[in-house]
């Protein structure tokens, strides 16, 4: 299937306590501002976090909100959107509904304790967790039954919200566990049983809502998509990547999910949006030049966007924020053809440690890798363990990654097939805590100190100052070379460990004259890092650290995909479209700042001039140009692309010869 690509995911969770709701609703000039701002799917709403409902509802006309002046409010949007010719697949949220958490309070998630997941219930707010083992599941049934059944042929797809992995220790999961014979106690199974029951609901409601229309759009919504998704990949039509950087998941997280959720098989979009914080920031504006960041980089990966809005109760879309989106989706309108469809062409594979069990368990390590390889213009996604190493020519363990016995014969297939592997620290363990065969090495615990400081020689001093020491600001580990295995790098000790009377100075003792052990170990196509570079590079991003993990890379990886002179704030992804013969190269150049305590800001394009860009593409390059725009670019024989400015977005459509 394909996604509508410009969408505009509209909230609308309401309080009774607003009188009034949607009484300046008007059909037509709804629609026509969509239209306006080159939305083509609108979200709208059935059923929000308050527990209300938007649509004329028979089964339950106690739970129609009390205040709307328009009780078939959901299916005007609908129809006035359909004759706008855009999508409007409906909302209904599921783990959050304050009004069922009021009143059935045996459908409340329970701790081992007994007391509800959530606030107190004196605190403003919705956040009482729902547990769908319970009746609520059937109250859930029948309101998508009914929505879908008063839609019928209109309906376009359904958005299940917050429906994330929660454990439970409820009534009817205790008794359920106990049958099952699941140990209460242990709460990694507790935490797999909820998986498995959500994963069942899942299965349960897509089966519904296909049941009244096939092809209708099913996607469940927990904030982040990654390895605790996979196992219900098959509920969902699609993936929608909520992400807004000013809400809680900052900048780094779209493009890791989405390198992870783009091998999963299924189309995808990011989702950010409007708002200048996160959702319900009703009277905000994002910065223009933040939108456009976020919504091309959502293109430059190979998806579709959706943009987060917030309907006021009084039912009238704001004209600024639609003003604001057409600002921004008209010009991607304009691009997305070098971008829906296409293909990733990646050269390295990242292996994630996220926990399974748990959603958006992105930890300091996988965040400092995907900073580091975005810096270097590394072509990469993301990986889990069980996902196949085919077609890639690098894979890369960060330091929390632990290797299985079934990884460990992957690992092994995939180097004697000519691939390289560069671990960090613990990425070359396995469970046990040995040294996987293939880095030839005997693992002899942790550095007694920290920091040890690393002398770059040679090749692998290329950028740094040769015979320097450089502090590695994270404790390493000690590895002794078996027979076979070359020192590449050496790592020298303070004078003594920092500890009681035994200081010096204001943060760490300097190097001595002892050498601590290797820094860096290579067997074959396979080196060893005995730092954890990359949750270093997460909390202090020096770049050192990143010039040694660049020029280790260059000696496994002569020829990379992509390489430029631009500032590392450039961004470059590289899109392949077979049914077109080319390829596509997007760059983005936009610096997010931290001018705030929490949320970091984009305020202006920062454009790049003169960039020159190496390539070493799988097929021969016939010519370049700047698209939209027609222009033609500089190609040598050799395969360097000079482009004279990137002003905050560039693509280059590179045909190709079979």
């Amino acid at each position: 299937m394909e996604l509508s690509p410009r969408q505009v995911h509209l909230d609308f969770h309401t309080s009774e306590y607003i009188s009034s709701v949607a009484e300046d609703f008007d059909p037509e000039q709804f629609a026509a501002t969509v239209r306006e701002a080159a939305v083509s799917s609108m979200t709208v709403f059935a059923r929000c976090h308050h527990g209300w409902l938007y649509y004329p509802s028979k089964k339950f006309p106690e739970r129609i909100h009390p205040n709307l002046k328009r009780p078939d409010l959901m299916v005007q949007q609908v129809r006035a959107l359909h004759r706008a010719g855009v999508r409007a697949p409906v909302y209904i949220t599921v783990q959050w509904d304050h009004q069922a958490a009021k009143e059935h309070p045996e459908w409340l998630i329970r701790k081992p304790g007994g007391a509800h997941e959530g606030p107190s219930f004196l605190e403003p707010g919705f956040y009482q967790s729902l547990c769908v083992n319970t009746g609520y599941r059937e109250y859930l049934r029948a309101v998508t039954e009914e929505v879908c059944a008063l839609l019928g042929n209109e309906l376009d797809g359904v958005f299940f919200d917050i429906v994330g992995i929660r454990p439970c220790w409820c009534a009817r999961c205790r008794a359920d566990m106990a049958k099952a014979g699941v140990d209460m106690r242990d709460e990694r199974a507790v935490a797999a049983f909820a998986r498995d029951t959500l994963d069942a609901f899942k299965a349960q409601m897509t089966a519904l809502v296909h049941s009244f229309k096939a092809d209708a759009t099913v996607f469940y919504n927990a904030g982040h998509v990654g390895p605790c998704t996979r196992p219900s990949a098959e509920s969902y039509s699609h993936f929608e990547l909520e992400s807004l950087p000013s809400g809680g998941w900052g900048y780094l997280h779209f493009p890791l999910t989405a390198r992870y959720a783009r091998g999963l098989g299924k189309p995808a979009l990011g989702m950010t949006g409007k708002f200048h914080t996160s959702w319900g920031d009703f009277h905000s504006l994002k910065n223009r030049e933040a939108l456009e960041f976020e919504a091309f980089r959502m293109l430059s990966l190979g998806f579709c966007c959706s943009i987060g809005d917030q309907l006021e109760p009084c039912g009238r879309l704001n004209e600024a924020t639609y003003r604001l989106i057409g600002s921004v989706y008209r010009p991607f309108a304009e691009r997305e053809r070098w971008a829906l469809p296409s293909r990733p062409v990646c050269e390295a594979a990242l292996l994630t440690s996220e926990d399974p069990l748990k959603e958006q368990d992105l930890s300091d390590s996988i965040l400092g890798a995907a900073q580091l390889l975005e810096e270097l213009s590394v072509q990469y996604n993301v990986l889990d363990a069980q996902m196949p190493l085919d077609g890639y020519r690098l894979v890369i363990l960060p330091e929390d990654f632990t290797i299985t016995p079934d990884f460990s014969a992957k690992l092994q297939r995939f180097v004697e097939n000519g691939g390289a592997v560069i671990a960090c620290a613990g990425g070359a363990l396995d469970k046990d805590g040995g040294c996987d065969r293939l880095f030839g090495a005997q693992y002899l615990g942790e550095e007694e100190t920290e920091p040890t400081f690393v002398v770059p020689t040679g090749a692998l001093a290329a950028g740094l100052e040769e015979d320097t020491r450089y502090a590695m600001y994270g404790r390493g580990l000690r590895f002794s070379p078996l027979s076979g295995t070359e020192t590449l790098l050496y790592a020298d000790a303070p004078y003594f460990k920092k500890q009681g009377e035994r200081f010096c100075s204001h943060r760490y003792v300097p190097a001595g004259k002892q050498r601590s052990g290797p820094a860096l170990l290579r067997r074959g196509r396979a080196m060893l890092f005995c730092h954890p570079l990359m949750k270093i590079y997460r909390e202090s991003a020096p770049r050192w650290v990143k010039l040694l993990f660049y020029n280790a890379m260059a000696l496994l990886l002569p020829g990379r995909l992509v390489e430029h002179n631009g500032p590392s704030t450039l961004t470059v992804s590289l899109l392949e479209q077979p049914q077109h013969k080319r390829y596509a190269l997007h760059l983005l150049s936009y610096i997010p700042v931290r001018k705030s305590a929490t949320i970091d800001v984009i305020e202006d394009r920062t454009p790049a001039y003169e960039v020159s860009v190496r390539l070493q593409l799988p097929k021969r390059i016939l010519s370049a140009r700047l698209v939209p725009e027609d222009i033609p670019l500089q190609l040598s024989e050799e395969g360097t692309l000079f482009i004279p400015k990137v002003d905050g977005y560039a693509i280059v459509e590179l045909p190709y010869e079979e």
